[in-house]
């Protein structure tokens, strides 16, 4: 009997192959109370923990492959700097010391404090910002464990032809490095069309679900699946009938880009002879790449939230200004419309 899971599909396209389920869920964390003779070497072991995930991303960011088709680097930058952040590191530190609790346990108050800013936003781009914020402190919290699961869900290197990669969730660097080791889509149980890893997945044009409830429950390891990022829905079990008819789905799909290839430098006319300028909206500036190469007439929305999120100092004037020129030289003429960041009490 075939099972389908709903899911929100974030990256269209459909994906037949064998399930390869990563066992990471969510990090389960208890209070513990620290003698006071002992406060001092828990600060210590919080701070050791830190730095080993700092050193962690610093590895992961230099097996990035040069072939990527988006810069990776900008991501894990991101989250290195909110390892730098007084917020994350410098605040439980504190904790520790008036509670006299364990350091998980300070760095989960402090998780969920920062979080609960996030979830108060009115901008859902904004809100799903949290995703990084529990990227970087599960890191952290699982080396205060020793979690034997806690290495990043690309290590071991292994060959992931054609796979279905399942898990609770994946971080942007992840996503990229399972992608070069051949898998054919993803699925997570948590994370928003908003997340970074959404958009890399868009970005590398991977069939992808996020908010899939009930992936490690229902799934086994190694089974035949079917992926539709389009409609949201992940399928188990299923006959040869729908796997027939998802076999004429992928084809389709093929045959739908190749006619959009050949009509990329068409101009968009209408049937009454109105002529339509198709714009990008983009939110880094390696976007640039994909304007071009689906030759839109420039990009109708540059959002640059991004420049702002997760540092502990806003940039300043001159690197605003180098990041935007760059953008600006890439698309030789074509219009560009920039969104400044709107920084609002909520922000």
């Amino acid at each position: 009997m075939s099972l389908a899971l709903s899911g929100i599909g974030v990256s269209r396209g459909v994906a037949i192959g064998k399930a390869h389920i990563i066992l990471r869920g969510t990090v389960e964390v208890l209070e513990s109370a620290i003698p006071k003779h002992l406060i001092e070497d828990e600060v210590a072991r919080f701070l050791k923990a830190v730095n080993c995930a700092r050193q962690q991303l610093e590895d992961i960011r230099v097996r990035i492959p040069e072939n990527t088709r988006v810069d990776i680097a900008a991501f894990i930058d991101t989250h290195l700097l909110m390892l730098d952040d007084a917020t994350l590191v410098t605040t439980p530190v504190d904790l520790i010391r008036e509670h006299g609790c364990n350091a998980e346990w300070a760095l989960k108050l402090q998780r969920d404090a920062v979080v609960d800013v996030f979830e108060q936003m009115n901008d859902a781009y904004l809100r799903t910002r949290r995703d990084d914020v529990d990227h970087v402190i599960n890191r952290v919290q699982r080396i205060l464990m020793d979690d034997e699961d806690q290495e990043d869900a690309h290590n071991g290197g292994a060959a992931l032809d054609n796979a279905i990669v399942l898990a609770y969730d994946l971080t942007p660097a992840e996503a990229v490095l399972l992608e070069h080791q051949g898998i054919s889509a993803f699925a997570t149980e948590c994370g928003g069309p908003l997340s970074h890893t959404a958009i890399l997945a868009r970005s590398m044009q991977i069939p992808a679900l996020v908010g899939t409830h009930g992936l490690q429950r229902y799934i086994r390891d190694g089974e035949t699946i079917i992926l539709d990022g389009l409609q949201g829905v992940l399928i188990a079990g299923a006959d040869e009938q729908t796997f027939d008819y998802y076999r004429e789905r992928q084809e389709l799909e093929y045959q739908r880009q190749l006619e959009l290839a050949r009509l990329t430098d068409t101009p968009a006319i209408t049937r009454d002879g109105m002529s339509i300028n198709l714009m990008a909206n983009i939110e880094l500036p390696e976007d640039i790449d994909a304007v071009s190469r689906e030759s839109a007439r420039g990009v109708g929305l540059y959002r640059t939230e991004f420049l702002f999120m997760n540092r502990s100092s806003p940039p300043d004037e001159e690197e605003q200004y180098d990041v935007y020129v760059s953008v600006i030289e890439a698309l030789k003429g074509k219009p560009l419309t920039i969104r400044t960041l709107d920084m609002g009490a909520d922000k």
